[in-house]
């Protein structure tokens, strides 16, 4: 009989293993096998996908842009052009910022969700135990269990 146990890679599945190591299961009978992740894609670009630097890369164009318009209007007002320019930048930094970091802040959280590792575990027993085994991988939490006749 094969019995085949799904964890999440923690503490429950190292002492289900104990367990079991310490009850007439040897370990040439046990097998661990440890999934991998899908690999991320390699950016090619270099360039980063923070959302925080998005976003200041947009906040320092608005700025920039806002900058110039105000230093231009600011020949006509009684500030003078490099204190308006100072107020535009500052201000078009803020907007730019702000209308991208707040839409796209939901969409960041939700890819930051990682799961965590699983591992089978395999394990060969004779039929008379497959209850018993069973029950183990149960109690320490197995995410699945199934049995091969």
């Amino acid at each position: 009989m094969i019995i085949i146990g799904m964890f999440e890679q923690s503490i429950e599945l190292e002492q289900a293993l104990t367990v079991l190591e310490n009850s007439s299961i040897s370990r040439d009978q046990i097998l661990v096998v440890f999934m991998d992740d899908k690999p991320s894609p390699i950016q090619i670009s270099g360039r980063t996908q923070n959302i925080h630097s998005n976003a200041f890369e947009i906040g320092m164009a608005s700025a920039t842009g806002c900058a110039v318009i105000g230093a231009s209007v600011g020949f006509t007002l009684y500030l003078g052009p490099i204190i308006c320019g100072l107020l535009g930048a500052l201000i078009g930094f803020t907007i730019g910022y702000a209308l991208y970091y707040f839409p796209n802040k939901s969409k960041a959280q939700s890819k930051k969700t990682k799961k965590i590792p699983e591992v089978a575990v395999i394990i060969q027993c004779a039929k008379s135990q497959l209850s018993f085994i069973e029950d183990i991988l149960w109690k320490y939490q197995a995410i699945t269990v199934g049995k091969s006749h």
